[in-house]
């Protein structure tokens, strides 16, 4: 829905939070990236950890969906509305549980739960776009394209090995695809998404919470197995605490900047210029973010199964990609943002590779700690420099 200047600066427009209703809805989501990290971890192989960044691609695209419904409008505002969200909650549950056999035995209940719930997501769009024209035009241009790919997913299920791999490829990038379709420039700006800054970026950040509590739970469950079969010892604790320093640095690196420097930007414009920037800096680059921290978490687990032993090369693939994953998208949304790269950020993915792949007679544990310092060092320069620059005055003075 096209959004004028005036709607942007209403009261009460750039303040709508979270409902539980989502927050219900993201439970689901949770158990996700869960499932993900499992595909993973059960195929460390490249074409095993590829075809998990596909069903990732795939599971993002469509939690994105859910928020792109949810910022136009409030999930919670009539009882249809809550009744088609939570209509939709069990067969994005059997996706969920289908996904570690998603290329075997399970596929055609993760394609056909898919389109399921992707054709209903999107009639949920449409819904509300159709009452007003300038809406429906944005919303026609995206499900033109939006519905190509659960039908491809599902056409690739009846196929197996790389047939299958190429079509739910396809489909990921038809996915991405429909997101320019729906934001592309109009000389007239008048055919695109409202976006509710506040909403967007905490919507954002939860999943990124979401990610991170699974490398905790990914750490504590395997500890607890460790401990219940030979004990706790020093060597353990150790791994435990450097590896949740890790994610707590993770964490620190985020929130102290994507969710202020994100919504203060949505906030600065409006119309086709704000959904793009939503598209660009949320739906595009927090996929990459994401998926670096469920690395993160298969690396860590690894560590805390054999704290004082070196890590695998899978596992040192796993944290450098991590690494580069992670602070890589913060590097794109600083650049969409500002037109501008810390230089910090790119050493710090240089040198955790470094740490990786040269320091290969290190235990996991030292290795965890080297990174976890490296990582903070490069957020104690950006904050230093953020805090002082003119955009972080702006920001922190709100």
């Amino acid at each position: 829905m096209h959004e004028s200047p005036a709607e942007s600066t209403q009261p009460g427009a750039l303040d709508r939070h979270a409902t539980n209703l989502e927050l219900f809805l993201d439970l689901v989501f949770v158990f996700a990236v869960t499932q993900l990290a499992s595909l993973i971890a059960g195929d460390l192989t490249a074409a095993g950890v590829g075809r998990a960044v596909i069903i990732a691609s795939l599971v993002w695209w469509q939690w994105s969906q859910y928020t792109w419904a949810g910022t136009v409008i409030d999930l919670e505002r009539s009882t249809v509305d809550r009744v088609m969200v939570l209509c939709s909650i069990p067969a994005a549950l059997l996706m969920t549980i289908a996904i570690p056999g998603s290329f075997g035995n399970t596929g055609w209940w993760f394609a056909f739960a898919y389109l399921g719930v992707q054709l209903w997501v999107i009639a949920m769009q449409g819904r509300t776009a159709w009452a007003d024209p300038i809406h429906r035009a944005s919303w026609i241009r995206y499900a033109s394209a939006a519905v190509v790919a659960p039908i491809v997913v599902v056409i690739g299920a009846g196929f197996s090995g790389s047939a299958r791999t190429a079509c739910w490829t396809a489909a990921a990038l038809i996915s991405g695809f429909s997101g320019l379709m729906a934001g592309s420039k109009r000389r007239d700006e008048t055919t695109e998404w409202r976006i509710n800054p506040t909403h967007f970026a905490e919507r954002h950040s939860l999943f990124v919470i979401i990610s991170l509590g699974e490398a905790l739970v990914a750490i504590g469950t395997t500890a607890t197995r460790v401990v219940g079969e030979q004990g706790i010892d020093a060597e353990l604790a150790l791994a435990v605490v450097c590896c949740v320093a890790v994610a707590a640095v993770m964490w620190w690196v985020y929130f102290n900047w994507i969710p202020r420097v994100g919504e203060h930007a949505l906030a600065s414009v409006t119309g086709g210029q704000r959904a793009r920037l939503a598209r660009d800096i949320f739906t595009y680059f927090h996929l990459p973010l994401v998926l670096g921290v469920v690395f993160f978490a298969v690396a860590a687990k690894h560590v805390v199964e054999h704290p004082s032993d070196p890590l695998d090369v899978a596992d040192r693939w796993l944290l450098a990609g991590s690494t580069l994953l992670f602070v890589g998208a913060l590097l794109l949304t600083q650049y969409r943002v500002g037109r501008w790269l810390a230089p910090e950020r790119m050493v710090a993915i240089a040198v955790v590779a470094g740490i990786a792949f040269g320091l290969n007679m290190v235990s996991g544990t030292i290795v965890m700690v080297l990174v976890a310092i490296t990582l903070a060092v490069m957020q104690s320069i950006t904050w230093r420099r953020f805090r002082s620059s003119e955009l972080g005055v702006q920001i922190l003075a709100r």
